[in-house]
């Protein structure tokens, strides 16, 4: 990836975004991009940045990059991705800018009031939050291995419903999608026990030896050259998802810290012909093709219910990226979390 495009990020907003910086580390936070976060450790870029769209967002969709904040699901007949059978990010989402309600060296809260409505025509009014803080350490699994640098941050983000919504008129949780530029070097990966009874392939088409299971975990090959998407279940208990690049010793951890409960349910891009209920992930990778040249480290929450009411979400994400001082710990850490698996060249 190129080192710079982090900086020139930083160039064209100017005084625009919320900065955080640490010894090795730097992030920004973007109250008019989707309240998204991007980051930088040890000189390099860390998320996929669309510079053209920074420089021009006013577009139907503006795929700046960076960490995004969504509302679930995307299609079946609740989607909030659909009008009819036209694919659309809604204005709500797209263009109108976060609220700074705090904002400190470590920590800030974004607030925005919106109107969210879904395929089936139901308006759900609701506030919108992102609080996000700095976390002054690795975690635990990291802290042992020598790190030239490391950054890690928490979002807790969440849907308030102001109005009164049935749960068989609509649902809605938080989605977080972290968006990574892919790479013959980019490998992403789940912590989970009995891998092979952990993944829902009911996005697209079955990604075939692109998966590989591990004692473990397993590793996805996520190197943006064929579209493809899968889900991880939230019964499966997976520990977190995330990627590594040997070629620049980087880790990347994403781990879905929210509280246990709520209904979860199908979030994917597709009819869901079996319904809302097919499906109930807490986390999900996407792989895009050439064009976007891109892959997703998804945490999904879940939709919280009174009686039949729709309350709203809360959904909390730990985000750690790490270089390792050398490859060979790099490798040893992945082996410790999997299990032994084959790196890539």
């Amino acid at each position: 990836m190129a080192t710079g495009k982090f900086q020139e990020l930083l160039r064209i907003k100017k005084g625009a975004v919320l900065a955080f910086q640490n010894e090795k580390s730097a992030c920004v936070l973007c109250p008019d991009m989707g309240g998204r976060v991007f980051g930088e450790l040890c000189g390099h870029s860390l998320h996929r940045i669309d510079l053209n769209a920074v420089r021009c967002p006013d577009q139907p969709f503006a795929n700046f990059g960076g960490g995004n904040f969504w509302p679930a699901p995307e299609g079946g007949n609740f989607g909030f991705n659909y009008r009819g059978n036209e694919w659309y990010v809604q204005p709500c989402i797209n263009a109108a800018p976060f609220q700074v309600a705090s904002h400190d060296d470590r920590a800030a809260v974004l607030q925005k009031q919106i109107t969210l409505v879904n395929r089936a025509g139901i308006r759900v009014e609701t506030r919108m939050q992102r609080a996000f803080r700095l976390v002054p350490k690795p975690p635990i699994s990291l802290q042992r291995y020598n790190l030239e640098g490391f950054l890690s941050y928490q979002t807790a983000d969440t849907f308030t419903v102001l109005n009164r919504v049935p749960v068989d008129a609509a649902l809605l949780a938080g989605w977080t999608l972290e968006q990574f530029e892919g790479t013959d070097q980019t490998i992403s990966f789940c912590a989970v026990v009995h891998p092979e009874q952990a993944i829902n392939f009911d996005f697209y088409e079955h990604p075939g030896a692109r998966i590989a299971y591990a004692p473990q975990g397993f590793t996805y090959k996520t190197d943006a050259r064929r579209k493809g998407q899968i889900g991880i279940r939230q019964v499966a208990g997976a520990r977190f998802i995330g990627f590594y690049d040997l070629s620049r010793r980087l880790v990347c951890l994403r781990e879905n810290c929210s509280v246990a409960g709520g209904l979860y349910f199908n979030i994917a891009d597709n009819d869901q012909p079996q319904g809302p209920f097919s499906a109930a992930d807490n986390y999900s990778i996407f792989n895009s093709d050439a064009d976007m040249g891109a892959f997703e480290l998804e945490t999904i929450g879940s939709a919280q219910v009174e009686q039949k009411w729709l309350k709203g979400s809360e959904l909390v994400s730990l985000t750690t990226f790490a270089i390792f001082e050398n490859e060979r710990d790099l490798q040893g850490f992945i082996d410790e979390m999997l299990g032994k698996v084959p790196m890539a060249e």
